[in-house]
């Protein structure tokens, strides 16, 4: 019969040829096809439960075969919260039932979850508020490239050739660039505005008419000086531009606002001449505080108010710091030989303006977001979603942009462009699927739009995609927690656990936030905890080892986490929501059961195989790969004294009398750690010379004689063969024995 020992070392030598040897049997090749073809149709706990075949599979894999007939205590086992710590399955003892519940999904909560988590809530808004700096710069942008550019036109054909200055010109006067002909542009733009027949004073609308104002082309499209435009004409529609294309007031706007006042106040006879002008009327609203939806007809009876009278309109409204700065008459007429304002009004108005245009924005940026972020987290289906501010129980949020509207301005979307039916088909899509929808139309903005949503395809909440589950963030929390505390009391152990926490909370906090591999390996703190939790010194990975194993295909059995070397990354790649390439993807997410985690079962399974199969022949074998296989779960002396198997294996390895156990716990663990260090049990390369000694010692212990063993490891040369002494002890043990015993 083979020895213990070198059953151990054949096995282990190579455990993916060995585990691949088990998985090619017909019977567990069988079973593990059915599991894999079949655990993604399971939707619920009791449809688990009922195919006996999927819940044996599973229940085997885990080491809990001989409860496979207590399905209503592992009904309660799987639904258990374990965030809960006095759950069902956090309660027991036992801690496989544990880590068979953290392998599905059945103990995640079920209650209605909002369309929109935390994160993605705060990354929309910060978009959102982001938009209106890109907005800004865009503008100067744009404005730059019209400034120099414009010079170069010789005549109307090379202005219409360059869609950057047609489209900068058209929208400064409110022309939708899809629908202006070049034709319709060109006879515009080369008509006589002081001839009354002229193609553009008979089909011109006011706003080709201010547009052909700013050009000076000939009849046959050529220019009649220098450039196209003067400098007063050119200035004119860069300032036009940047107070009407912007959906707020920039920098550069207020400047050319303030030129525009200057230009013009002076020309004004009436209230109703300077309401008139809409820029105008908006820069004396944004001067004073006024209300920028304040009407025509409010502004003439603020105007008209008695500041002393306490029930005037003006004091009513709070609308008094603009009162006494105009020289209105009580009919809203400038006196006669006055001007509407003085120099000095003039000077104070536009450095009221300058100090107060963008407080009024700012406060909108603030109060939407307010409104978004409130209203978001109770919304869970896109119906909801489309509710008006108008419509919803708010009343003061009324004024507030849409919920929608946000989201597309957030990435880059033009609110105008996009109908509420059009979103909800980019929002329903998967933009995780190559074929879907949204992925069909080749556009980042819109699969951003739609990953910052959690839309199912009929417009319902469903769970977030994240790189890991909560499932597996519990649990790499656990292993952490139970790491950093081995073998520690006193005050060395209340400052790890609280360095253990303090690491938990970060890594539960800023996880969620990783979108892709490099966002992950550039946190280092994520990194560490997601390795130790694993087992891995994280001293011993570079990031270049680890961008190898994430890239690495886990169904190709030559990828890099399928060979040795990158065995150990393997339940962490499958662990990740993340593709080949880096990215999220929700194609490991399972409705019952998560790839990693079906991976994992697999794997389990041809373990407990191999095991029962190799303990078949000789339960020494069956013990060794036990221990090798749950060593690293062991944090304490009291987790070797509550798993008979681990405890044999000890006791074994250092010839412990077997009246241990009857002593008590405390006692136990002090005598264990006189023989070994828990801590060592993290250190796959000090496991295994462990291991190899339980095996010789187990031959040792289960062999007729005993003498010649012993005398090699006291170091005696004394040979067996001739004496025979040794009979029932191989060769290959004796051999193994004296070299432990040196070591």
């Amino acid at each position: 019969m083979v020895s213990t020992y070198l059953g151990y070392t054949n096995a282990t030598k190579d455990m993916t040829t060995t585990l691949n040897r088990v998985a090619s049997q017909s019977d567990i090749k069988r079973q593990q096809a059915y599991y894999d073809a079949n655990i993604g149709s399971v939707k619920t706990v009791d449809d688990f439960l009922n195919n006996y075949q999927i819940y044996s599979y599973a229940m085997t894999a885990y080491g809990l075969g001989d409860m496979i007939d207590s399905k209503a205590m592992m009904k309660e086992v799987l639904t258990s919260d374990l965030s809960d710590p006095n759950s069902f399955a956090n309660k027991l003892s036992d801690p496989r039932y544990r880590e068979f519940a953290a392998a599905f999904n059945f103990g995640v909560s079920t209650a209605a979850k909002p369309v929109q988590d935390t994160e993605q809530a705060s990354t929309l808004t910060d978009l959102y508020t982001q938009s209106f700096s890109t907005e800004e710069t865009d503008a100067a942008t744009a404005t730059s490239y019209y400034d120099t550019q414009v010079d170069k036109v010789k005549n109307v054909d090379q202005l219409l050739a360059d869609p950057q200055l047609k489209d900068y010109v058209l929208k400064a006067y409110g022309i939708d660039p899809t629908y202006a002909s070049d034709s319709y542009l060109k006879s515009v733009l080369t008509s006589d505005p002081n001839d009354p027949n002229s193609f553009l004073n008979k089909n011109g609308t006011d706003a080709y008419k201010a547009l052909a104002a700013q050009f000076s082309f000939n009849s046959d499209g050529t220019i009649s000086g220098a450039t196209a435009q003067t400098a007063a004409q050119k200035a004119a529609v860069e300032s036009q531009y940047n107070y009407a294309v912007p959906s707020f007031t920039t920098a550069v706007g207020a400047k050319d606002n303030t030129q525009y006042y200057q230009s013009k106040i002076g020309s004004i006879t009436s209230v109703s001449q300077l309401t008139s002008d809409t820029r105008l009327f908006d820069y004396v609203k944004g001067a004073y505080g006024l209300d920028p939806k304040m009407s025509a007809l409010a502004f003439s009876e603020v105007m008209a108010s008695d500041p002393n009278d306490p029930t005037s309109f003006a004091v009513s409204i709070g609308a008094t710091a603009v009162l006494g700065k105009f020289n209105f008459n009580a009919d809203g007429s400038v006196p006669s030989g006055e001007s509407a304002q003085t120099a000095a009004e003039v000077t104070a108005t536009t450095k009221n303006y300058t100090a107060n245009y963008d407080s009024a924005h700012q406060t909108d940026i603030t109060t939407a977001v307010k409104n978004y972020t409130t209203r978001i987290a109770g919304i869970t289906n896109i119906k909801d979603f489309f509710v008006s501010n108008a419509s919803d129980k708010n009343l003061l949020n009324d004024d507030d942009p849409e919920l929608y509207q946000m989201a597309l301005q957030a990435y880059g979307i033009d609110p105008t462009q996009v109908s509420q039916s059009e979103f909800t088909k980019i929002v329903e899509s998967d933009p995780y699927d190559p074929k879907s929808f949204v992925s069909s139309l080749k556009d980042p903005r819109y699969t951003d739009l739609a990953k910052a949503f959690d839309f199912d395809s009929s417009g319902k909440a469903q769970a977030p995609v994240q790189p890991l589950s909560q499932t597996t963030i519990n649990n790499y929390v656990s292993e952490n927690e139970g790491l950093a505390t081995i073998d520690l009391s006193g005050p060395d152990l209340t400052k790890a656990e609280t360095d253990s926490k303090n690491d938990a909370t970060y890594f539960a906090q800023n996880i969620s936030k990783v979108t892709t591999v490099s966002d992950f390996l550039k946190d280092s703190k994520l990194v560490d905890f997601v390795l130790t939790a694993n087992g891995i010194d994280p001293k011993s990975v570079t990031t270049d080892t680890l961008k190898k194993a994430f890239a690495s295909d886990p169904t190709k059995s030559n990828s890099f986490i399928n060979t040795p070397d990158g065995a150990q990354f393997k339940d962490i790649v499958d662990s990740f929501n993340f593709d080949t390439k880096g990215n999220l993807t929700n194609a490991k997410i399972g409705t019952a059961q998560d790839q990693g985690n079906q991976i994992q079962t697999d794997n389990l399974y041809l373990h407990q195989n191999l095991e029962e199969q190799d303990g078949e022949t000789d339960e020494g074998v069956r013990l060794a790969l036990y221990f090798q296989r749950n060593a690293s779960k062991v944090h304490n002396m009291y987790d070797i004294m509550g798993d008979t198997a681990l405890y044999q294996v000890i006791t074994t390895t250092f010839s412990l009398p077997s009246g241990l156990s009857s002593e008590d716990t405390d006692t136990q663990a002090k005598v264990l750690a006189k023989y070994f260090d828990v801590k060592d049990l993290q250190d796959p390369t000090k496991v295994d010379t462990l291991l190899k000694r339980f095996s010789a010692m187990y031959d040792l212990q289960n062999s007729n004689g005993s003498s010649p063993a012993l005398s090699i490891l006291q170091g005696s040369s004394s040979s067996s063969s001739s004496s025979g002494a040794g009979a029932g002890v191989s060769s290959d043990t004796l051999l193994s024995i004296a070299q432990l015993s040196s070591r």
